[in-house]
């Protein structure tokens, strides 16, 4: 429990500091949360093989993101994802080894880890990158404490035994409360708007989480690494943002 609450501590801050910071820095912490995040999914989805080639071609897709956004601009996502999915077809016609099994488990990396973490970055340096924190960590926290005092009703027993309705609907309110203060905060009073974009995108970040929950099930394992001590793995930490990111950056891109 202390490693727990010491990492978690520091952990926050770090995040806290880079985020506030912005900036290059951001960018640089986010691009090795997603490598390490590369690393746990590619060894755990492929223990029994030589990893190689799962994990380098999405290495390789990190750092062209990476380097698109900052020598370019973030509108090059479309065209480094073509190159990406082209090349990981040409490798899949030419390498014998490389089944469809392995080309699927390597886009559904390069997709929910890279793509979806990449949105992050895209967030820098904006308002709304502490919105994404707001709604993933706020809905983990108020379906957590709810789920314990108020849980009956199992919501996905098969993946999560200990997830409930009545958390989920903790979590999805609390969302909306701490959603529309930050967004009387930003000035943005349009309340009814508000709520129906919270209540979207805290499902996304219960989705999130069961997702990985999922995956975690299917392999019979508990956390995705040891890389925080009393957390787990990246992965662990960070699986409802994974989802939550890319709805808060279409939102505001196109909503706000």
């Amino acid at each position: 429990m202390r490693a727990r609450i010491v990492t978690g501590a520091l952990g926050g801050l770090l995040i806290a500091t880079v985020t506030y910071l912005g900036g290059i820095l951001f960018d640089l912490v986010y691009l090795a949360i997603t490598l390490i995040a590369i690393y746990e999914l590619t060894k755990l989805l492929q223990s029994e093989k030589n990893f190689s080639y799962e994990a380098i071609v999405n290495y390789i897709l990190a750092a062209a993101l990476f380097f698109a956004g900052y020598f370019f601009d973030t509108t090059s996502v479309g065209f480094v994802i073509l190159i990406y999915v082209s090349v990981n077809f040409i490798l899949f016609v030419t390498n014998q080894n490389i089944t469809l099994s392995r080309l699927s488990q390597t886009l559904f990396i390069g997709m929910y880890v890279v793509l979806f973490m990449y949105h992050m970055i895209m967030l820098n340096n904006t308002k709304f990158v502490w919105l994404v924190y707001i709604i993933a960590f706020g809905t983990d926290t108020f379906a957590y404490f709810t789920g314990v005092f108020f849980g009956k009703h199992k919501l996905c027993p098969k993946v999560s035994p200990k997830k409930t309705v009545e958390g989920a609907i903790g979590g999805i309110a609390g969302c909306v409360i701490l959603t529309v203060i930050y967004f009387k905060v930003l000035g943005i009073n349009n309340i009814l708007y508000t709520i129906i974009f919270s209540i979207f995108v805290s499902a996304f970040s219960i989705i999130g989480d069961l997702l990985a929950s999922k995956i975690k099930r299917e392999h019979g394992i508990k956390d995705f690494g040891n890389f925080l001590p009393g957390h787990g793995g990246i992965l662990d930490r960070f699986d409802s943002l994974l989802f939550v990111a890319p709805v808060v950056y279409y939102f505001v891109n196109y909503f706000i």
